[in-house]
């Protein structure tokens, strides 16, 4: 599953996407349920969930703040048995408290080269095809503000 997270984030909503997704992966139908428990009551649903599915991969893109991994880690089952848990962050101090066996795991991504800028660009914005002439200076500038960012 993939559980973007953002700025600002409702944390129970944000489980509640976790959950509809969980259960649109393995074809069952979601409990209406959901949508009026507290937010203890959804940890613990997507706990027992995730225990019962057996193995899983979820990625939380986008967190911006320490508190939501404080959260969601108790909704998620202990022990590993094949299952991962990956986290995007542009917080180092993120990125380091949700580590909780290893430093060894925090990988730092390094901005994209220009050339690999202007192709993912191009590829992009003019699928695949040339930059149009009328357009180069612009699209220069975009890249330049962009400085390796994706």
């Amino acid at each position: 599953s993939w559980v973007t997270v953002s700025q600002t984030c409702d944390f129970p909503k944000r489980l509640r996407d976790l959950i509809w997704q969980l259960h649109k992966e393995l074809n069952k139908s979601v409990p209406q349920f959901i949508e009026s428990i507290s937010t203890t009551e959804l940890k613990e649903f997507v706990k027992d969930f995730l225990q019962q599915v057996g193995r899983y991969a979820i990625v939380f893109d986008d967190v911006w703040d320490v508190e939501f991994w404080n959260e969601i880690k108790f909704a998620l089952p202990e022990g590993n048995y094949g299952n991962r848990v990956m986290l995007t962050t542009r917080k180092a101090g993120v990125a380091f408290a949700s580590c909780t066996e290893s430093q060894d795991f925090v990988y730092k991504m390094e901005p994209l080269s220009i050339e690999d800028s202007w192709t993912l660009f191009c590829n992009k914005i003019f699928k695949g095809n040339r930059c149009p002439a009328h357009l180069m200076d612009v699209a220069k500038a975009v890249l330049d503000k962009c400085d390796g960012l994706p």
